[in-house]
C-alpha cells in the first residue's frame, strides 16, 4: 500500500503529541491495517502476546506500507501508540508496553487521540 503524500509531519523529537495528531489524522489507514493484523494475529489464541513493533514489521514486509513521495517515513515512532490504542479498543489484548512519553498525558489529550482513531466495522 503507497501512502498519499501529505504535508511533512512535525517533527517527533520536539513535540511527540503533535506528531501523534497529525499522524493519526493524516494516515489513519495505517492504524486501521495494524487493528486488523493484530486481530488477525489473536484469532488463532485471543490470550497470545505480542508486540506493536512484530505488528509494524508484518505490515511493513507484507504489505510493502510506505510513503512514496512523501516527507512521511513509516517508523517506529508509532509502535508506542499503536499498543496502547490497541489495549484501549482490546482490554484483553497481551500487547507488550514499553515505557513511554505516552503514559504522561493527562485524560483530555487520550480523549483528543482516541477521538481521532477510525471507527471499526464490525
Amino acid at each position: 500500500m503507497t501512502l498519499e503524500p501529505t504535508v511533512t509531519a512535525p517533527d517527533f523529537g520536539t513535540d511527540p503529541l503533535a506528531y501523534y495528531h497529525w499522524h493519526l489524522s493524516t494516515h489513519p489507514e495505517m492504524y486501521v491495517a495494524f487493528r486488523r493484523q493484530a486481530d488477525l494475529y489473536r484469532a488463532v489464541d485471543p490470550a497470545r502476546s505480542f508486540s506493536a513493533d512484530m505488528i509494524c514489521h508484518a505490515l511493513r514486509f507484507e504489505r510493502g506500507m510506505n510513503a512514496a513521495g512523501d516527507h512521511y517515513r513509516v517508523n517506529n515512532n508509532v509502535t508506542a501508540l499503536y499498543a496502547r490504542l490497541y489495549r484501549h479498543e482490546r482490554p484483553g489484548a497481551a500487547v507488550a508496553v514499553r515505557g513511554s512519553s505516552l503514559d504522561a498525558l493527562d485524560p483530555a489529550d487520550w480523549a483528543a487521540l482516541l477521538a481521532l482513531v477510525p471507527k471499526e466495522n464490525r
